[in-house]
């Protein structure tokens, strides 16, 4: 029987499993907890470990990893980055290695899309004037001009990823006008999800709202910088719930001062800002504390996606996301 080792603690699984998940896998394998995801306390446990299975903090998979476990063959990792883990060794050694990050996605998108909905109708502004002014501010905020969520408002994509792709498909769903930048895209997928490939600076002038998507690999450090932000027309709003590192931060604090336009940051660089960071006292900016991504009982979506790559490889089917080596040099 194929032994599968989880590199928690027994009382951990709950957190990262659901019971009903962990029932399907006890069905079709030998399920050992290993305690810890610990390389010095686990690796005296691999010696017939087929398959790891894990979240945050999977342990590395080094020459000594490898070595203490000779029959390993797959790690299925419930959540989304594989690169603090996986080595050159471990393609050498054809260990097949897959992602949920693909249901790390999906409430990330959710977010951006409700974002998305409300900033269409200034919500967040007529929240800022009600709190400010009282009576008088709402009844600004009543009168004031906002764009709606239908057919000629447009949202700008940057990056067509597994994030990207369930964005476009959510503002579609509400009847908003999509264009989205990915040098890495093929066109023509972004064509049949029913949105329009343009320029990054493209994308910039013509949106009301310019949503970060793009993976953090250095290509992309600074990407969204002074001539993108001075490019989005007054009254945009930018939101970030890639990685602060994609971003010229000082840049978008410049224009954020003039108020010209405004921003929703899930992320920055450093995280959070320190104290004296204008983004604290800005009216025109909004913090949250990197909540975007799988939280509470969204985590279980990962590992019931983890799970389901493990029955896979039990059943020689092919795993729905492997990462290849390749594809590293893209993802983030």
């Amino acid at each position: 029987m194929t032994v599968i080792a989880i590199t928690h603690a027994a009382e951990e699984l709950s957190r990262f499993f659901h019971p009903f998940d962990l029932d399907r896998l006890h069905a079709a394998a030998d399920v050992r907890v290993l305690g810890s995801n610990h390389a010095g306390l686990v690796l005296p446990h691999l010696a017939d470990v087929d398959i790891l299975l894990g979240s945050w903090g999977m342990p590395k998979l080094d020459t000594a990893l490898l070595a203490a476990a000779p029959r390993l063959r797959a790690v299925c990792y419930a959540a989304g980055s594989v690169k603090g883990f996986v080595t050159p060794e471990s393609y050498a050694r054809n260990v097949l290695i897959t992602t949920a990050v693909h249901a790390n996605a999906v409430p990330v998108a959710q977010v951006t899309v409700a974002l998305i909905t409300l900033i269409n109708k200034a919500w967040f502004t007529c929240l800022n004037l009600a709190r400010r002014k009282g009576l008088e501010g709402r009844q600004e905020a009543r009168h004031s001009a906002h764009p709606g969520n239908y057919r000629s408002t447009v949202v700008g994509i940057v990056g067509f990823g597994a994030i990207g792709r369930l964005v476009v498909a959510g503002c579609r769903a509400l009847g908003l006008s999509v264009i989205v930048y990915d040098p890495y895209a093929d066109p023509a997928a972004i064509r049949a999800a029913g949105a329009e490939s343009v320029s990054m600076l493209d994308c910039a002038r013509r949106c009301h709202v310019f949503s970060l998507h793009a993976p953090n690999i250095p290509a992309c450090h600074s990407m969204i910088n002074a001539e993108v932000f001075a490019a989005l027309p007054d009254g945009a709003t930018f939101i970030n719930t890639a990685r602060g590192a994609l971003v010229d931060e000082a840049a978008l604090i410049r224009e954020l001062e003039t108020g010209r336009i405004s921003a929703h940051l899930d992320v920055t660089h450093p995280e959070p800002p320190p104290a004296d960071s204008p983004f604290w006292r800005l009216p025109n900016c909004f913090i949250t504390p990197h909540r975007a991504g799988s939280t509470s009982s969204e985590v279980q979506r990962m590992g019931e996606l983890a799970i389901d790559e493990c029955l896979a490889v039990i059943h020689g089917l092919a795993p729905r996301f492997p990462v290849s080596e390749k594809m590293l040099e893209t993802m983030a």
